[in-house]
């Protein structure tokens, strides 16, 4: 380990140096100032991020790109404390973890409005580009008294603003992943401002192509074949300095497959699980400032989304297929000469078109749809900024089976009206006092549901910024679960439903934490510390005891959990062109009573939640066009589970180290060509345990870092 430590601070040591060889650019315009960024996720109000009452984490476009970042995924990897983790070697499930919660915790939202659907939220993270955004800010701990459900360990959201100037931008990327796999990426944006500057145009678009990379011997995939291909429109409309109008269309076709067999049909692979996603979005926003202490927004969205999937397994399909024939005299009780005589059937090609139309029967059909309205007055009386509002969120879901009439569709729908107030309260200069409650009906929760929250921000000298919050949040039962995919793990098609006596998940969540500005290093050096303490109660589980083998599993209320996470970090502009980000998180996360796992491991322990992670970045702009940007990504160890294959162990730690290297050359007075080269995982550090037997695999037994070590090249242009 210490080894491997001193190789990545050799390799970062010998490419900075060139700051002795070339110097650094001395522009003060090239100087981020680290407290004068102005966010408004926090409060729903616009306040420098130094002043923010309620801590606003943000990362800009600019920074993302520096990294490589084109999804939602590769923007996590900045996020102090989050993780991506990939949940299935063959289908590529995973989730978003923030403050050691899963994806169902955490609002995702675009410009303010939920970017997820039920549906989109299994594999959204890497769907969704990040090149039509300006910045991403994040708010951690509950939020629910501003955004409703799901905000319960946080908020990430995805901003737009208005360009300045017209602008046009394109990268082409190649990676080759571990010698074996190719991946290409192409990106676009181009924005127009009529000469007014009234009006602004902007489209984007992006097209990913990944071939599926076995890891093993086995012929199956551990990363799915993946496509995906992106575009987008946006319009700005500002008829004065007071009025903002924003529209915003994005459509997103997007496909992946894994297991074995690529190349052939999903029916005739041992095992497939495909997915292709076709999602449109709209959104629509209206902002007017009345009087300089009075203001409304009106915010409204759309997302419709139809998904085809395919979760099959060939020994399912061949078992179905012989048991039609009249080959069991009892399917759930096979005998071994009914077992041999299986083996000869599947084995014979005149029975290859009967067991394919068995297969056939898996395909499912879904179509997911959210509607979404926002309403918000913001109101400035005396020492007070008064924001209140209303939300409804609808959406809608039916999934059926197009070739098997004998399944019955799943529908589900739900309303959530929520109502919401909150009250800047400036004390005095300084300090600040923060109120706020919420109000919330949901059609799948009785009765009325209260979250409130109180933020205190206090002062006490110019670099120093204390923070203080209380705040509750909720989580309700949404329209969809992965039922079809529990099957294929189960050996049959299982369904899942809501118990009768479901209650609504909710937290209770405490936030202290303290910002210092170095002033002997002007400003340039934050240092921040941050305790949050969640309780989770009546948390979501699933009953997979099917009772009278009815098929039917449900989700039940399981027992409580408390999350504890402590968050250390600095950001330090050492000189201009130089910046330094790390950080280091502890986690926690417990529930109070134990659960059975597997065989010899009864626990109250999250799985896959690592109790250490950290963050170390460089970005160094050495001069004469080149540019340096590395990260170290630290996982520490945590406790991995495979329930099909009736395992556990606890992980080794993971470091993974990126490099980047670009050179950007003046083509003319305004183009630019940028090439570079990197890494990602230069150390190939990831699970040394991946199982090679095939469709026999457990493919939930996956951890860790997902992508092997990877070489990329770019090339980009500007203008």
């Amino acid at each position: 380990m210490k080894s491997k430590i001193a190789q990545i601070i050799s390799v970062t040591f010998i490419i900075t140096n060139c700051y002795v060889a070339n110097g650094a650019p001395h522009s003060d315009d090239e100087v981020i100032n680290l407290d004068r960024m102005s966010v408004t996720t926090g409060t729903r109000t616009e306040r420098l991020a130094s002043d923010a009452p309620v801590k606003t984490e943000f990362f800009l476009a600019s920074e993302i790109k520096a990294h490589g970042g084109v999804t939602l995924a590769d923007s996590l990897r900045l996020i102090p404390s989050a993780r991506f983790e990939s949940n299935c070697s063959n289908c590529g499930l995973n989730e978003i973890q923030l403050l050691g919660l899963s994806t169902d915790y955490t609002a995702i939202l675009f410009d303010g409005a939920p970017l997820y659907s039920g549906l989109a939220k299994v594999y959204g993270a890497d769907l969704f580009p990040t090149i039509f955004i300006d910045r991403i800010e994040i708010v951690k701990g509950s939020s629910s008294v501003l955004y409703g459900p799901e905000a319960v360990a946080g908020v990430v959201n995805l901003i737009t603003t208005m360009p300045t100037h017209n602008h046009t931008s394109a990268l082409l990327s190649y990676s080759n992943l571990k010698n074996d796999a190719d991946e290409w990426k192409f990106t676009f944006k181009s924005s127009w401002l009529d000469r007014s500057e009234k009006l602004a145009l902007t489209v984007y678009g992006l097209w990913e192509n990944r071939d599926g990379l076995d890891l093993t011997t086995d012929g199956f995939t551990e990363l799915p074949e993946f496509e995906n291909k992106v575009v987008g429109l946006q319009f700005h409309y500002r008829p004065d300095e007071d009025k903002l109008l924003k529209a915003s269309y994005q459509y997103i076709d997007q496909s992946h497959r894994g297991g074995d067999r690529l190349d052939l049909p999903e029916e005739q692979a041992r095992v497939a699980e495909s997915l292709a996603h076709k999602i449109h979005m709209i959104n629509l926003q209206w902002e007017q400032q009345l009087t300089p202490a009075l203001s409304y927004s009106l915010r409204g969205s759309y997302l419709r989304l139809q998904r085809d999937a395919f979760y099959g397994a060939r020994a399912d399909a061949e078992f179905g297929a012989f048991d039609e024939a009249g080959g069991f005299a009892d399917p759930d009780n096979p005998t071994p000469a009914e077992e041999a005589a299986l083996d000869v059937f599947a084995a014979d090609p005149a029975n290859q078109s009967a067991i394919d139309a068995v297969a056939h029967r898996i395909w499912s059909d879904t179509r997911n749809q959210v509607v979404f309205l926002d309403a918000q007055v913001t109101q400035k009386l005396g020492a007070h900024e008064l924001v209140y509002g209303a939300q409804y969120r609808y959406e809608k879901l039916k999934e059926h089976r197009p070739n098997d009439p004998a399944i019955a569709d799943t529908t589900d729908d739900f309303a959530t009206y929520g109502f919401f107030a909150q009250d800047i309260w400036t004390i005095r200069p300084g300090l600040e006092l923060v109120p706020g409650v919420r109000v919330d009906r949901h059609d799948n929760v009785g009765g009325a549901i209260f979250s409130p929250r109180v933020a205190l921000r206090y002062q006490p000298r110019n670099a120093l910024t204390l923070r203080a919050s209380y705040s509750a949040g909720f989580n309700a039962p949404g329209a969809y679960n992965e039922d079809l995919h529990i099957g294929v793990s189960s050996g049959g098609a299982i369904f899942l439903r809501n118990s009768p006596d479901l209650e609504e998940e909710r937290s209770d969540s405490f936030t202290l934490g303290a910002d210092w500005l170095v002033p002997s290093l002007g400003k340039r050096l934050m240092l921040s510390s941050t305790v949050h303490y969640t309780f989770l109660h009546d948390t979501f589980d699933i009953d997979d005891s099917d009772v009278n083998g009815t098929g039917i599993w449900e989700r039940v209320n399981g027992p409580d959990a408390r999350v504890f996470v402590w968050e250390n970090g600095f950001q330090w502009m050492v000189v201009p062109g130089l910046r330094l980000e790390g950080s280091i998180s502890y986690i926690r996360a417990r529930f109070d009573d134990p659960i059975f796992r597997v065989t010899g491991l009864t626990t109250r322990e999250f799985v896959k939640r690592p109790e250490w992670t950290g963050k170390f970045s460089v970005t160094y702009d050495c001069g004469a066009g080149w540019q340096f940007v590395s990260l170290l990504n630290y996982t520490g160890s945590m406790l991995a589970v495979g329930e099909e294959a009736d395992i556990h162990r606890r992980t080794p730690k993971f470091w993974e180290f990126d490099l980047n290297l670009s050179k950007t050359f003046r083509l003319s007075t305004h183009m630019d060509l940028k090439i570079g080269v990197g890494v990602r995982n230069l150390f190939d550090d990831r699970q040394d345990d991946l199982f090679d037997n095939g469709e026999d695999r457990d493919p939930t037994y996956f951890y860790g870092p997902v992508r092997p070590r990877t070489l990329f090249a770019t090339a980009g242009i500007e203008f």
